[in-house]
């Protein structure tokens, strides 16, 4: 751990495709409260994020994917709702693991860093 005014090495995971962000930590959250509501409406709501913020990006990513990622469901006399397919579900959980081994990494560069600048 570095002193709160010490030196550190600190990054966001993202995942790029070209030269774009495909994936990254709003992409996570926001599948993984989809898969919590069942609603992009509702997930949005628990995120404080607008309903259309939570739609261009479930579209960008669908749009970036050679599988959809979300798949929405058209309404019935209970609405309508969404469901993350499986290919997204392997995303999420690829991206859950390849971060745990970025913050990792970065626990490891930044052991005794101030030491190198002191």
């Amino acid at each position: 751990m570095t002193s709160k005014n010490g030196y550190n090495v600190d990054g966001a995971f993202l995942i790029n495709k070209g030269d774009e962000i495909f994936f990254g930590p709003t992409q996570y959250k926001l599948l993984r409260q989809i898969i919590k509501d069942g609603s992009i409406n509702a997930a949005a709501k628990n995120l404080a994020m607008s309903y259309q913020h939570a739609w261009t990006v479930i579209d960008k990513m669908n749009k970036m994917s050679p599988i959809p990622i979300v798949i929405r469901q058209k309404g019935g006399k209970d609405g309508g709702g969404c469901r993350i397919s499986e290919y997204g579900m392997k995303i999420y959980d690829e991206f859950a693991r390849r971060e745990r081994l970025f913050k990792e990494f970065l626990e490891l560069m930044n052991n005794g860093l101030d030491g190198c600048f002191i």
